[in-house]
């Protein structure tokens, strides 16, 4: 048995006790979770933005995941959720979409019920309660674009017409004058005001010396005056029921005016037409729709934004036979409300390398100089630049296609998930056109935790100068 087969058997029955201890301390089955937790379903008018293994947590603390997604017959989303069996949830639960930060990650966010209400058993429904989102933002923008369209309008009928503009003009030019007039009073009376800033200060100085003995007699005389009401209550009534009466023409005179205003708004004079005019009619208009695009540009933008998934992966693989790591970082766009198709980044630290062939010519002279021997050697060598990889990617059912550029160079790849995706078999080729054969690459990564996975597998497959085995492990989070 050669070197690199012992070091992957090895590398394989580490990873196997691994994934079994892992298994076994978080209680999990290689297919799906152990029986210590029981299925709830929860019906959501919107679920935009959850996906399978999404985090379930009560008062913040994770208590379950996402089974599956799918739709009622009455057309709604329908999310089968996997909770431990040690939390009890009561008839009266609820279950909201939440989110950690506005584009943070989807989970669901429970509420375990009063403890008078029955417990759910395995199989039973709960209700959805209300979820904040970005449309209940909107809505709130909209409040506020309304308010500011009524200002609009206002300002619009005062100065959108040439009488209200000439109008404004002229009050402007009033008060410029009036403001250099009154400069011309206060210069011509400098001396007078000069004498009544002396003369304040002097009663200032004599109120400081008086108000003390003012006070006291203010005091005696609001007692003289509480005594004088308590004396004379059936007068106050009198006086209560005039001013009554005062308020009563207060209101005819304020109905009056409203009669006077109607008229001006159906009449034909200059207050009207500033009012109605048709020209700040249609600038109001143009002002509201300007608004209004504003708005859909808003709703479109938010709506993007919540269909949109992002996600982040950390991954380092170690190859055996040079000892040697290869660091993957990558970012992926998952899009569409079901996040089928996806846009992936990735930048890789190659300290590996692809091969890459050269082959040199040495030509041996005699002293005529004509050539009496040719040598000719092919060299291998790697390229361990850094390394940069562009791929879009689509899924039907377990199945995932990809392509792009991969690794600086063309290439496709194509994924098989099973186990709610915790596993995952991978086929990458590469650089279809390098001599003297493609790159090809195997791996099979594993879910221990929500975040970490394990991979293991072999890489330039068809190069037998390059061939070997490697093992890794990474994070992801989103």
């Amino acid at each position: 048995m050669s070197t690199e087969l012992k070091v992957g058997a090895v590398v394989l029955v580490a990873l196997i006790v691994a994934a079994v201890f892992v298994l076994r301390m978080e209680d999990r089955t290689l297919f799906g979770v152990a029986d210590q937790t029981y299925t709830v379903r929860v019906a959501f008018d919107s679920i935009a933005g959850l996906a399978p293994d999404s985090p379930v947590r009560l008062a913040g603390v994770r208590v379950g995941r996402v089974d599956r997604i799918g739709l009622t017959p009455a057309g709604q989303a329908e999310a089968i959720l996997r909770i431990d069996s040690g939390v009890v949830l009561r008839a009266d639960a609820t279950a909201s979409v939440a989110s950690l930060g506005l584009l943070g990650e989807k989970y669901l966010e429970l509420t375990a019920g009063t403890p008078a209400a029955p417990a759910v058993g395995d199989g039973g429904s709960i209700q959805a309660g209300p979820a904040v989102s970005v449309d209940q933002m909107v809505a709130v923008m909209n409040g506020i674009a309304a308010d500011v369209q009524e200002t609009t309008q206002a300002l619009s009928n005062v100065f959108g017409s040439e009488a209200g503009e000439t109008r404004m003009q002229a009050i402007l030019d009033n008060t410029e004058l009036l403001t250099r007039d009154l400069g011309d009073i206060a210069r011509a009376n400098r001396a007078a005001i000069d004498a009544s800033t002396a003369n304040i200060e002097q009663l200032t100085a004599a109120m400081a010396e008086s108000l003390p003995r003012m006070i006291d007699e203010y005091r005696a005389l609001a007692s003289n005056a509480s005594n004088l009401i308590d004396d004379n209550d059936a007068n106050l009534e009198g006086a209560i029921e005039e001013v009554r009466a005062l308020v009563l023409s207060l209101d005819r005179s304020a109905a009056t005016l409203e009669e006077i205003m109607q008229k001006v708004n159906s009449g034909d004079g200059s207050a009207a037409q500033l009012i109605n005019t048709s020209d700040t009619i249609d600038k109001a208009n143009a002002a509201l729709d300007t608004i209004d695009d504003s708005l859909a540009a808003f709703d479109r933008f938010f709506d993007r934004v919540g269909q949109t998934q992002f996600s982040f992966r950390l991954r380092s693989e170690w190859y055996a036979a040079d000892e040697a790591t290869k660091n993957y970082f990558g970012i992926r766009f998952g899009l569409g409300a079901r996040n089928d198709r996806a846009f992936i980044v990735e930048m890789i630290d190659d300290n590996i390398g692809l091969p890459i062939s050269r082959t040199v010519i040495t030509e041996r002279l005699n002293g005529a100089g004509e050539v009496i021997d040719v040598n000719i050697e092919r060299m291998l060598s790697r390229d361990d630049s850094f390394k940069f990889s562009a791929l879009g990617a689509m899924r039907v059912n377990d199945w995932q296609l990809r392509g792009g550029l991969m690794e600086s160079q063309a290439g496709i790849g194509i994924d098989y998930f099973r186990a709610s995706d915790r596993l995952r078999f991978s086929v990458d080729g590469w650089d279809f056109g390098r001599d003297p054969d493609p790159h090809l690459k195997f791996s099979a990564s594993f879910d221990v935790w929500d975040r970490l996975y394990l991979t293991a597998g072999g890489d330039d497959l068809l190069s037998s100068d390059f061939r070997q085995l490697f093992v890794g492990a990474g994070f992801r989070f989103r």
